[in-house]
């Protein structure tokens, strides 16, 4: 299985390099930011190889979680995040960039190949969407009461579109009361299981420290007896460890959830619902809104057509977020860490 596009961009804008960024000074910045991408618990599955005439995405199986994550999906969402963050950061050095997507079918690891095109500017908005890129990060803090607007929406809803993959964004009672029902019977499930719980606990970090998992500071502080008044609940990492984000009590949470669909649930339809996931987060933080994965309910595919059946659509949920209006004045989250650049960029010769 192999699939192939050509990214192209208009002429407006200034490129930032002259010459091709394929040697380890070029593509360092490009990888640092692409290695920001979201992943489950902060695994990054993910490397790069440069040779002088591609980068290519590998899946990185020994980061792959085996009771969360035990076919793969969220390791290839997450890694559709990272490519969609790497062909950005290429075309603001002024490329168009053809990407070949799962080229090898012996190789399936392989996720994808960047090969560079022709030179023309970048431009303005790929600009602005990599130094969003550099800002964003996944925001498990309540929003504010303010309701995204329908124009927003609608935005949200063009830019996340594309080759198989379909945004979704419940919002009659119905529907929101079958979520909810879907994500908590996916969340008490995995809650349920010990080697779950010791699987999670595993990932969690202190901050300055590790250079992946989720560090406490991330983490929302929710006093025993005083859950928080959500109806679709986040994956609570307070189990075993009291998370250190101070937030406000008694707020009556009811963000907006965007959901993306693929007709089916080929590796390939997983590699393009991470990438639609990056588009709309990006764009959300242009908007001024945060953003944060609910990926419990999809984590398993026995999860995710369960909740394809309650919901009652044709295709299948890969991927959930919630959205919002971050409040203000929230203590802000700590900023998850990163592997370093050399642990995830292999320069070969040829």
């Amino acid at each position: 299985m192999s699939d192939t596009t050509t990214a192209t961009a208009g002429t407006s804008g200034q490129p930032t390099a002259a010459a091709s960024p394929f040697d380890r000074t070029g593509i360092e910045p490009i990888i640092a930011v692409a290695n920001r991408a979201p992943s489950i618990h902060n695994t990054q599955p993910w490397s790069w190889q440069l040779r002088p005439d591609r980068l290519s995405l590998r899946a990185d199986r020994d980061r792959q979680l085996g009771v969360a994550d035990p076919d793969g999906h969220s390791l290839l969402i997450s890694c559709g995040a990272a490519l969609a963050l790497t062909e950005l950061g290429l075309r603001t050095l002024g490329w168009d960039v053809s990407v070949e997507r799962l080229p090898d079918p012996a190789d399936p690891d392989l996720l994808a190949e960047f090969r560079l095109a022709t030179r023309r500017p970048a431009t303005a908005r790929e600009l602005e969407l990599f130094a969003a890129a550099q800002r964003r990060q996944s925001d498990r803090r309540p929003f504010t009461a303010r309701q995204v607007e329908p124009e927003l929406v609608e935005l949200l809803r063009g830019v996340a579109a594309g080759t198989g993959v379909y945004p979704d964004f419940p919002m009659r009672t119905e529907q929101r009361v079958d979520l909810a029902v879907a994500v908590s019977w996916a969340d008490r499930t995995e809650r349920n299981d010990p080697d779950y719980l010791a699987e999670m606990n595993r990932w969690l970090r202190e901050e300055n420290v590790h250079a992946d998992g989720v560090p406490a500071g991330a983490i929302p502080n929710v006093p025993p007896g005083q859950p928080r008044h959500t109806e679709v609940p986040l994956r609570d990492f307070e189990i075993g460890v009291s998370g250190r984000l101070l937030i406000e009590r008694d707020v009556d949470e009811h963000p907006l959830i965007a959901v993306l669909l693929t007709d089916s649930d080929t590796p390939l339809e997983q590699l393009r619902a991470g990438e639609a996931m990056m588009r709309l987060m990006l764009e959300a933080e242009l908007l001024g809104l945060g953003t944060c994965p609910l990926s419990q309910a999809v984590d398993l595919v026995a999860f995710r057509n369960r909740v394809q059946t309650l919901m009652g659509w044709q295709a299948l949920p890969q991927m959930m977020l919630r959205i919002g209006y971050p409040a203000p004045d929230a203590a802000q989250p700590a900023r998850t860490p990163r592997r370093p650049v050399a642990d995830v960029l292999d320069v070969l010769a040829g």
